[in-house]
């Protein structure tokens, strides 16, 4: 039986002034929740990530670039990235505050939840 566990998240004036710190928060059967803290980037960082993922802005404001399409994050917006998509932050407001799942193994299509498109912007 899992044991009992409980946390609390870091408060999001505890992020690096710039680039990002990242912790993982809890991970259980191929399945990993982290807390990133982003700060102002230096510049634009890239990832191809060996893992599906789904990514939450819970605090501040983010711009990524999706196969040439830029996006716009405000808290409450979030996103699935299947493994091996090329993605880039291109900018992340000072304080911002992310949740992401990353999920090691593969899940059958049809258990996938329908997308539901954010409000435009």
């Amino acid at each position: 039986m899992l044991a009992l566990r409980r946390g609390h998240l870091t408060d999001p004036p505890r992020a690096p002034s710039t680039g990002e710190t990242v912790e993982e928060v809890f991970g259980l059967h191929g399945v990993v929740i982290e807390q990133i803290l982003s700060g102002e980037l230096a510049s634009p960082v890239d990832f191809d990530q060996d893992h599906d993922e789904w990514v939450v802005l819970l605090d501040g404001g983010a711009e990524l670039d999706l196969d040439g399409e830029r996006c716009q994050l405000v808290p409450g917006d979030w996103i699935v990235l299947p493994r091996h998509t090329p993605h880039r932050l291109v900018r992340t407001d000072p304080a911002s505050r992310w949740l992401a799942v990353h999920f090691a193994g593969e899940a059958p299509e049809e258990t996938l939840p329908p997308v539901r498109r954010a409000p435009t912007r």
